[in-house]
Order: structure tokens, then sequence, then C-alpha cells
């Protein structure tokens, strides 16, 4: 059985957030899994391999709490409508 897509998540070098855009974390198989926050730097990974998406934690999770600043491939957000 695969499993659904319930957002449309972002792309490396086609569809990224932007400085100062609400993220979620949709990847259920990531600890920080439902982290929101908001995007405060992208940064190259070495050898032109993607992108990293940087942002500050807005809400609190059993592994992820309000303030923190977490690295993700883009892969594993999705926009968030605030």
């Amino acid at each position: 059985m695969k499993p659904r897509i319930l957002k449309e998540c972002y792309t490396s070098h086609s569809y990224e957030p932007t400085l100062g855009d609400w993220v979620e974390n949709v990847n259920p198989g990531c600890k920080h899994y439902q982290s929101m926050g908001v995007v405060d730097a992208i940064e190259d990974l070495d050898g032109d391999a993607g992108k990293v998406i940087c942002y500050v934690v807005m809400n609190d999770g059993p592994s992820y709490k309000k303030g923190m600043r977490l690295r993700k491939t883009p892969d594993q957000l999705a926009p968030l409508g605030v």
C-alpha cells in the first residue's frame, strides 16, 4: 500500500521556501514531525547536492520546543499558511 501525500512538499532547486516563510515538518519518520516555524536561513549543501532549510520552531512537541533552530532538507517541509 502506497502512503498518501497529504501536503505538497518543497523540492530542492524548483520550489523552495524563502526567508520569513512559515513551514511545517511533514515527514512522519522524522523525530521533529509536525514542528512548525519560520525560515531564517537557506544553506547550500556541498557539491551542489541541494539545500538545507533552517527554521526557528514556534510550537512544542515531544522532541522539539519553541525557540529551537532546526535544519531540514526541503522534501521534509511544506508551506504552512498562517
